[in-house]
């Protein structure tokens, strides 16, 4: 049985596919066996998986012999560790959650998308990294499959679709239920009735798409797509290097939540903290406070506002850019719109690249800059002498991801930090390609 497209250009076409899952509980519980997005894996967090069982995804998705990760996904799918789906199907994937004392539940839908046909649909806002770029591309070429999901947002201020996707999902119980490492429950059902199909696909094909987690995914897609085209391979089936696995969740969700990453500084020669406040003080009123919970309290909900902590001296400072600069054509060279008036942008360009001089070459080498979540880790490292300065940011809003993405622009990467993550292995898209004529 084949998927049918329902196509309304130019906007995104959700398509309805056979996913292979695996066959849990018979080869193990499935959260042995799944686990988070491949960027977000730490080394421990990778041996922690490869203990869990000798079938977690991680052997592919974080395997450095990419040859081994594709033997991986074509034996498992020989010995029944992965199963294919009978039919089509597009599958609702709910996460239920705790954030700031609330449990919040939102429900997205995983299908595929045309790679070819919804770039205009498509709308990404970070900047693509060579090397992560180059790595995910090594790893489609040989494992021919789609591991983990684009997470993509759509607009819906109504929250209509998600209520349309409640009323199934109430009816059934879940074809797949997970508690991850985090405390997340993930919830899995499968929607097989067309008329249901092209209700889903038709709603979602009148509205873009924003890229919240895998921007490095989708192109890998896109650049794979074209290498197959060019040697004149052909598609076999909706599930093939055409398309691209993703997962969509309205932007609007009250349980849409994004998390502020911080950046930590390290290994600057020749440093001074006096002679950096007095160049940042051509753009920002610079103000002392007397401790991390007051500088924290400061950044929560002002805009253009970062908080910055030295270790020697141990200070807090509030750096509140001047009403003048974003009219300045002086500050922020080059950038324009609505990604002029990011913080993140604020601090990588305003500050980072002039000041401390470091740019998108060094932000990519990671010599100079950690990322960090949560800020009192950021304020004991550099209390710690780990790192010599630490900048504390508020999270991007929505509306920013919405206004950049629409206006064609980027932010700088580890700019949005959506939580919690999706899971990777609870569906799998494996490509049927043809080489010639035969096979």
């Amino acid at each position: 049985m084949t998927a049918v497209a329902y196509r309304i250009w130019p906007m995104g076409v959700l398509l309805p596919f056979r996913a292979y899952r695996y066959a849990s509980p018979t080869i193990g519980p499935l959260d042995r066996l799944v686990s988070q997005p491949y960027d977000k894996i730490t080394p421990s967090m990778r041996g922690d998986y490869l203990r869990r069982h000798p079938n977690n995804i991680v052997r592919v998705i974080k395997n450095d012999d990419y040859q081994a990760a594709g033997q991986y996904v074509r034996q498992w799918i020989r010995e029944g560790v992965l199963v294919q789906d009978p039919e089509p199907a597009l599958y609702p994937y709910e996460q239920v959650f705790t954030f700031e004392g609330q449990e919040l539940s939102r429900l997205g839908v995983i299908g595929l998308i045309s790679v070819e046909e919804s770039q205009g649909a498509v709308k990404g806002h970070e900047n693509i990294l060579r090397e992560p770029l180059e790595d995910r591309l090594r790893l489609i070429r040989e494992t021919e499959s789609n591991e983990g999901l684009i997470f993509t947002l759509y607009p819906d201020r109504a929250q209509s679709l998600e209520q349309r996707l409640r009323s199934f999902t109430g009816l059934s119980d879940p074809i797949a239920e997970v508690r991850d490492e985090y405390s997340v429950v993930h919830r899995l059902w499968r929607i097989t009735d067309r008329e249901v199909q092209k209700s889903v696909a038709t709603f979602l094909a009148e509205r873009p798409m924003y890229i919240a987690d895998g921007h490095h995914r989708y192109q890998t897609s896109l650049l794979y797509c074209r290498e197959c085209r060019e040697k004149g391979w052909t598609v076999k089936a909706v599930e093939s290097f055409d398309k691209r696995l993703i997962a969509l969740f309205g932007l609007d969700s009250p349980a849409m939540k994004v998390l502020p990453t911080h950046r930590a500084i390290r290994n600057l020669a020749s440093f001074s903290v006096e002679s950096m406040l007095e160049r940042l003080a051509a753009w920002f009123d610079i103000r002392r406070v007397a401790t991390p919970e007051e500088l924290k309290g400061e950044i929560k909900t002002v805009e253009h506002r970062i908080g910055l902590t030295t270790g020697s001296p141990k200070y807090f400072y509030v750096l509140q850019l001047k009403e003048r600069a974003l009219e300045d054509p002086v500050f922020l060279p080059g950038i324009q719109g609505p990604a002029r008036a990011l913080d993140v942008n604020l601090l990588h360009q305003g500050i980072l690249e002039p000041v401390l001089g470091i740019g998108k070459e060094e932000l990519a080498s990671q010599k100079y800059v950690t990322y960090i979540r949560a800020s009192d880790e950021l304020f004991d490292g550099v209390a710690q002498g780990t790192f010599q300065l630490g900048f504390l940011l508020r999270p991007t809003s929505l509306d920013e991801v919405r206004q950049v993405s629409e206006a064609g622009e980027k932010m700088p990467q580890k700019s949005t930090d959506f939580y919690p993550k999706l899971l990777t292995g609870l569906v799998i898209m494996r490509m049927e390609i043809g080489r010639g004529e035969n096979t």
